[in-house]
């Protein structure tokens, strides 16, 4: 009796967290023309726990202001995954978007692309560094730490159905002078490259 007791309330569990997750994946977006680059959010660079270099691991040292990040003059291809080290992120979100780091900049007019996910700077650093092999001249690492631009953007999302918490959206954006040109949610995680890079390029031709 206590074992079928056990098991429907594990079933409900079950659903509960799937409906909550379903909840959270309708209507999460940022509207072309947004202005990025007026919060006051900061990102985190991704990078080492500094030991004994001498090099600050303070965050204050370490902050991307989001006037720099989308400043005036720069265009800005973001990609926004979940978590590193889980697997749609590693091995089909991110590869793509290696291949092509190259075109967006020479193709395109991308000064920047950067991987954007909501976690500490030191596990993103090592989740590019060594399970991806990230060349960072080629695709920068920024950590949301506290998830306050994901909220800002109402970018949030529950994951705690899969053990995550609360973490980011999946999507992509071109960002050109501070203003939003392309925002997409990304259902597809292998083909968010090549259609950002469409759109990177069409942002280009339309400013020539």
């Amino acid at each position: 009796m206590m074992k079928a007791a056990c098991s429907t309330g594990g079933s409900v569990a079950r659903q509960v967290a799937k409906r909550r997750i379903m909840e959270q994946m309708s209507v999460r977006t940022i509207s072309v023309g947004t202005d990025l680059s007026t919060s006051s959010v900061t990102w985190q660079a991704a990078r080492p726990w500094h030991m004994e270099d001498g090099a600050s691991n303070l965050a204050v040292d370490h902050a991307r202001p989001m006037s720099e990040v989308f400043g005036p003059g720069r265009t800005v291809a973001v990609f926004g995954v979940p978590a590193p080290f889980t697997g749609v992120c590693t091995n089909a979100h991110y590869p793509p978007y290696k291949a092509l780091a190259s075109e967006f900049k020479t193709k395109a007019g991308v000064d920047e692309v950067i991987c954007y996910t909501v976690a500490d700077p030191y596990s993103l650093y090592n989740w590019g560094q060594y399970a991806l092999e990230n060349d960072p001249d080629a695709i920068s690492f920024c950590a949301d730490v506290d998830c306050e631009w994901a909220k800002e953007q109402d970018l949030d999302r529950d994951y705690t159905g899969a053990s995550l918490g609360i973490r980011s959206e999946r999507f992509s954006m071109i960002v050109k002078d501070g203003i939003v040109t392309s925002f997409n949610v990304v259902d597809d995680a292998t083909k968010d490259a090549e259609l950002l890079l469409s759109q990177a390029k069409q942002a280009a031709a339309a400013a020539n």
